[in-house]
């Protein structure tokens, strides 16, 4: 397979191949763990007002999100994978974050789209092997972050482990706690700015992990995606 890294909310078109777009802090970390609590689909909106006419159409399921790191006014959830363990869920959320999920509804050309933090790398890893078409095959790699290193990390670590130069998972994980996203949340500076975040979102779950997909018919939405990797169009 052909493997390119590629930065920011706007993914290069793909329409052959298979993009992964990589949220670490904390998108793709946060709906992560939202899987593991018993949700079944998240839905993808591009603004609050969006997703409170979502909202309007499917009382009762929660919107979770921020702007700029902060939780939205009138949302039930930041966009806090502390948070959301913690939570009680029903099997359906809505989701809007500034990169992560932006950069998912832009990718929408392509063949197949999956999305991951680095909390599920080495799961979206095996699924990119058990969807790919073969070796000419073009892998787009997003760290939908324009600036941060942190998705940029576990892009390298995404690279090593699909065999090409790349960087080791504690070199990864290094990164993320290191990285400029992350100091607001160690230094807490807002009371909704978890450090826990950042603890969970640079640890990586290995096996434990599942790859996630995204849909766009009839609407955006991401949804977990277990081996065998045969069933991809379960929304």
């Amino acid at each position: 397979m052909i493997i390119e890294i590629t930065q920011g909310r706007e993914p290069p078109n793909n329409p052959d191949g298979i993009t992964v777009v990589i949220d670490v802090i904390r998108a793709f970390t946060t709906a992560w763990y939202a899987f593991c609590g018993g949700v079944q689909r998240i839905h993808l909106v591009g603004s609050a007002e969006e997703g409170f006419a979502l909202e309007k159409r499917m009382p009762g399921v929660p919107l979770v999100g921020e702007v700029d790191a902060l939780p939205i006014p009138g949302f039930d959830y930041g966009n806090s994978p502390w948070e959301i363990s913690r939570a009680r869920l029903p099997q359906e959320l809505i989701m809007l974050t500034t990169n992560g999920v932006r950069a998912t509804l832009n990718a929408r050309d392509s063949r197949r789209v999956l999305v991951t933090g680095l909390v599920n790398a080495d799961a979206t890893v095996a699924a990119i092997r058990g969807l790919s078409t073969g070796e000419d095959e073009r892998v787009v790699l997003v760290a939908s972050h324009p600036t941060g290193d942190e998705d940029l990390a576990c892009a390298e670590y995404m690279v090593e482990q699909l065999g090409g130069p790349g960087i080791e998972l504690e070199e990864a994980e290094e990164r993320v706690r290191r990285c400029e996203a992350a100091q607001k949340f160690l230094q807490r500076l807002h009371p909704r700015l978890h450090p826990a975040d950042v603890h969970m979102a640079a640890e990586s779950r290995g096996a434990e992990g599942f790859a996630v997909q995204a849909h766009y018919t009839p609407e955006p939405v991401i949804q977990r995606l277990d081996w065998p990797f045969d069933d991809v169009e379960r929304c």
